[in-house]
């Protein structure tokens, strides 16, 4: 035997112990780790996790963690649908303004803008605000000093 060889004694028992139970924390640590890691992938992909019938998509998935791997097997497997566009307000105002421009100008001639500059300068030097009113109107252009 060699010289090296100690005996188990009650010290060297309960160190055992301990690491033993301190292996079986860290595994019970690392597969809830792993859950919650996989949770988290999901959540981040959109995927409803309080939806009970999500819970069968969850369970039986097996493809990449990605979010845009998720959301797309959900989709095609049926547990959830196309999510709905977006709008931007910015966007929104400024077509409700390209429409308001449109609809304000439909009918509209071209004209000539010095002219009708000109012919509103005069009517209005001439006539004041009743001469530009009627200048105005030519331009189909409404216009009430009153």
């Amino acid at each position: 035997m060699s010289d090296n060889y100690n005996e188990p004694n009650d010290d060297g028992d309960e160190d055992f112990k301990n690491l033993r139970a301190k292996a079986k924390k860290a595994d019970t640590l690392e597969r809830e780790n792993t859950t919650l890691k996989r949770d988290l992938a999901f959540v981040k992909a959109g995927i409803p996790m309080d939806d009970p019938k999500v819970s069968y998509f969850v369970r039986g998935y097996e493809g990449d963690l990605e979010p845009d791997a998720i959301r797309n097997a959900a989709m095609e497997a049926g547990f959830i649908s196309m999510p709905d566009p977006v709008s931007d307000p910015a966007v929104d105002n400024a077509q409700a303004g390209q429409q308001a421009v449109v609809a304000a100008s439909a009918g509209a001639q071209p004209n000539d803008q010095a002219g009708s500059r000109y012919a509103m300068e005069q009517a209005y030097a001439e006539g004041g605000l009743k001469g530009l009113s009627g200048v105005t109107q030519q331009y189909g252009i409404t216009f009430n000093p009153e």
